[in-house]
């Protein structure tokens, strides 16, 4: 083999290598823009010229029309939309003139996804549509009602924040207690007046949970899916709505904060005045009892003093009465020991009982030399 003959053939080895590798290329790139996936999360619509012709909500391998039809992805997942931020109805009247701030909520999803590119074309237009409707009979729903009714379900009664109990029922009764018709010990709330919360009163007709499931089925004929044209068929699906937090605004906030505190500082005073009472009264009726005690034991003493006394009186005279003369003769001798002294001087007569006393003491015997003489009796 000649040498022009081998590079002959290795030039179309490189062409032939060389065309396989663009039909290689070329059947890649046919198989790209033909073939697609469709995964379980997601839904596929197919645009030939920018309208829908085929939507796909079954995952698996796809095909399509290469460089004339494109694919349109949608979520198959449920949607939630917060309203949160821009989406709050901000000074939305009640019925009864309460301005309040809502924030709604809202769960849907796409059914029909060729339609809903026909008609929404994007998950923003989509969601934007939804919050409008939702917003707007929201609006209407809670502007038609009282505020009782948009925050409050039932009749149930009123649980107090801050453990803030009506120490009566919501009557007022101010009848004695079982306890204290008993004869025991009152408690202290008994004579409280009683007090209510501030819209402890108002009574429930609708209820929140109605007016939702209102705005619901409202909505629901709204977003139903239908081939027509207008506000309906839109190939969305409302699953659920709700509210997520209803506020009253800065000024009204304010005096509703005033209203609980006034409230609070009602409660506080019944019970700060009813303590009062109660200690006065404990007070006065232990000074009562002490008065009581003192007195009797004050009755007890002098009654013992008197017996005494009188026991002391009976021993004197029961003394006299056996001893006689000797009895009142040692108490003249104790009287005159007492009344006189070293420095007394006497002024008797003759006729002195004491004078004739003493002229019967004999004089002491005189003592002998050496001796000292006895000492005189005092």
């Amino acid at each position: 083999m000649s040498s022009r003959q081998y590079i002959t053939l290795s030039s179309r080895r490189h062409i032939a290598l060389l065309s396989l590798a663009v039909v290689v290329l070329v059947g890649i790139v046919l198989a790209s823009s033909t073939l697609f996936t469709v995964n379980e999360r997601e839904l596929v619509v197919v645009l030939q010229f920018g309208e829908p012709v085929a939507s796909y909500d079954e995952p698996g391998l796809k095909w399509k029309v290469p460089f004339v039809q494109e694919v349109h992805r949608l979520p198959k997942t449920l949607q939630f939309w917060d309203g949160a931020g821009a989406g709050v109805l901000v000074d939305l009247p009640t019925a009864d003139g309460k301005k309040i701030e809502v924030t709604p909520w809202v769960i849907w999803r796409i059914t029909d996804p060729q339609r809903f590119v026909e008609v929404l074309r994007t998950v923003d237009n989509a969601e934007l549509r939804v919050a409008t409707f939702v917003r707007s009979e929201m609006r209407d729903a809670i502007t038609a009602n009282d505020l009782v009714e948009v925050i409050r379900s039932t009749d149930r009664p009123l649980s107090y924040t801050f453990q803030v109990e009506e120490p009566l029922g919501p009557t007022g009764d101010d009848e004695p207690a079982g306890d204290e018709q008993e004869g025991n010990e009152p408690p202290l709330t008994a004579g409280v007046p009683a007090v209510q919360q501030p819209g402890a009163d108002a009574r429930v007709q609708i209820g929140r949970e109605k007016i939702v499931e209102e705005i619901k089925r409202t909505l629901l004929e709204r977003l139903r899916e239908s081939k027509g044209d207008g506000e309906a068929g839109r190939g969305i699906e409302l699953v659920d709505v709700g509210i997520a937090r209803i506020d009253f605004v800065p000024t009204v906030q304010e005096a509703a904060f005033a209203r609980l505190i006034a409230f609070m500082d009602s409660i506080a005073a019944r019970y700060t005045n009813e303590g009062r009472r109660r200690k006065q009264e404990i007070l006065n009726q232990t000074e009562a009892q002490v008065q009581k005690i003192l007195g009797e034991g004050s009755r007890e003493a002098n009654e013992i003093r008197g017996n005494v006394e009188a026991e002391i009186i009976q021993n004197y005279a029961a003394a006299i009465k056996e001893t006689g003369e000797f009895y009142r003769f040692v108490r003249t001798l104790e009287v005159y020991k007492e009344a006189l002294g070293s420095q007394t001087r006497l002024l008797l007569s003759t006729d002195s009982e004491l004078f004739g006393l003493l002229k019967t003491v004999s004089p002491p015997p005189e003592a002998a030399p050496g001796e000292t003489s006895p000492k005189a009796p005092e």
